[in-house]
């Protein structure tokens, strides 16, 4: 809940601006969709893993 208060919205209302201004230009549209899928991390990073792309189930 501290993180939350102290530095998530910040940095959710960060990817939301950024997020609105990429989806501006047709180059920078799946930049802001990546912003977009950022906000929860960014409000509630804690208990949550970021698995790689390239090797999505390598520590199974």
């Amino acid at each position: 809940m501290l993180w939350l208060v102290l530095a998530g919205w910040w940095l959710a209302i960060g990817h939301i601006v950024t997020g609105l201004l990429l989806c501006l230009t047709i180059i920078g549209i799946p930049f802001g969709v990546a912003n977009f899928k950022l906000i929860p991390v960014s409000l509630f990073p804690l208990g949550r893993e970021i698995v790689p792309t390239d090797q999505p189930f390598a520590a199974r």
